[in-house]
This record gives C-alpha cells, structure tokens and sequence, in this order.
C-alpha cells in the first residue's frame, strides 16, 4: 500500500490537476492490490470517478530530485471515458518531448506531454496501453525534464490486473 504522506502529495495533485473537484468524504478506497490502488468518487457535479494510481519503485537518476511521480488509470463512465492513462512527472517536461513507454524490456508506446503530465494520444492508445499492461510485470516510463535531465521511472505492474477489474466494476 502507498505510503500515507506520499499518498497525501500524490492526492493532491491528482485533484489539482483533474478536472474533478474531490473531497474526503466522496472518495472511497476500493481497495490496494499489491502496488496499485484503486479508488471510486463522486465529483460535486455527482458524477462518478473511478481511478487507480501508483507510484514508481525506481526513480533514476538518483542524484535528482524527482518530486511525486505517479501513473493513474481513469474511467469517467458520464464522459464515456475509459482506461484513460496519465503520467504525472511532479516537475515540468521539455517543451515538445514525449514519454518513451516501455513495458517488461519492449518499447510500447510514446506519450504526448503537457506541463508536468503525460497522456496517450487517444482512447484507441489508452485501451492498448492498459492491455498491455495487465500483461507485463513492470513498466518503465522514460523523460526529458524542462531542464533538459534525462529521466526514468519504473512501476510494478503487480496489482493491476486485479485494480482494473475493481475500477471497471464500479464504474459499469
């Protein structure tokens, strides 16, 4: 399970950057699996959210600060919005530079990138993303900070099956 301070951070700029406006109280932990977490809320406009988040296991190089990393996988069934997958580097990317995604050792995808997040291009990349991911055991995701550092993140992909079916149920 996340830690609970790294939880907190990772909440908060889950909702700064979302367009859901969430509180404690609409937000209920489904529940952890192994390295994912999954979550179901409802928004002030009572729509429901369900999402499941989780942070890397290796974040390179170690001689950088890196803030809060962290990956979430969102289904906002009102909007007709599935698997949607979002990257949140916790410092500004290079303006212009995608996210090289790679999952066990074979590269998969890049992702376009804004500010400090990172996204698939549309909802045919997010389903492929998120089906290759229940297949592999561990993700590394590859930047260009603002700065011009080159940087990776590696996620356990342990958890995530059994998270995506808990997110796709509550979310029918």
């Amino acid at each position: 399970m996340i830690k609970i301070m790294t939880w907190l951070s990772v909440a908060i700029s889950l909702v700064s950057l979302s367009t859901v406006n969430a509180n404690a109280d609409s937000r209920q932990l489904l529940s952890s699996f192994k390295d994912w977490d999954a979550f179901v809320l409802k928004t002030d406009a009572g729509e429901t959210v369900c999402y499941m988040i989780s942070v890397p296991k290796v974040k390179t190089p170690s001689s950088l600060r890196h803030g809060n990393p962290f990956i979430t996988i969102t289904h906002k069934p009102a909007r007709e919005i599935r698997n949607e997958f979002n990257f949140i580097a916790g410092y500004k990317f290079q303006k212009g530079s995608t996210v090289r995604m790679i999952i066990d050792k074979s590269v998969k995808d890049n992702l376009f990138t804004s500010e400090d997040g990172a996204w698939a291009y549309d909802s045919k990349q997010d389903d492929a993303i998120v089906a290759a991911m229940k297949r592999g055991t561990r993700m590394t995701l590859e930047a260009r900070s603002g700065r011009g550092n080159k940087t990776s993140y590696q996620f356990s992909l342990s958890g995530f099956t059994a998270a995506h079916n808990a997110i796709t149920n509550a979310c029918r």
